[in-house]
């Protein structure tokens, strides 16, 4: 699929057609993921998380608001997900009140992680979609 052009784009930078790359996304809306539960689900995403839910619509779909980007959940599927794809990394003040709360919740995580200048965690939601949080240090 052919780069969209404009002839206001700056020049430089051609595209592999030839033609000056312009943005055509302006951002993310929403990331979602499949489950199999909506109400274990939603409990784990607003209960353990502490997102807060935006829209349900019964057993298709909910939503939540996370610092400006909506992440959805929809389902209910009658297998459990198919893992890979995307993955949300969720920006978080203090990695480990998050680590004590998936601890108390019965989670799967692992260890948190010095990235060097960040702690970085990865753990499951309750159908097996991997998330991670992230807190920058200063």
């Amino acid at each position: 699929m052919p780069v969209a052009s404009s002839p206001t784009a700056p020049v430089g930078g051609h595209g592999a057609w030839g033609l000056v790359p312009v943005a055509l996304i302006d951002g993310v809306d929403v990331v979602f993921y499949g489950v199999c539960n909506m109400d274990r689900s939603v409990a784990f995403y607003e209960g353990v998380l502490g997102l807060e839910l935006s829209q349900r619509a019964g057993n298709d779909w909910s939503q939540f608001t996370v610092g400006g980007t909506e992440v959805g959940l929809f389902g209910e599927l009658a297998t459990a997900p198919h893992q890979g794809g995307a993955t949300v990394t969720f920006r978080t003040g203090d990695i480990r009140a998050l680590e004590a709360a998936l601890d108390a919740a019965g989670c799967k995580k692992d260890p948190v992680e010095d990235m060097g200048g960040a702690l970085s965690m990865e753990f499951l939601d309750p159908d097996g979609n991997r998330l991670v949080a992230v807190e920058i240090q200063a």
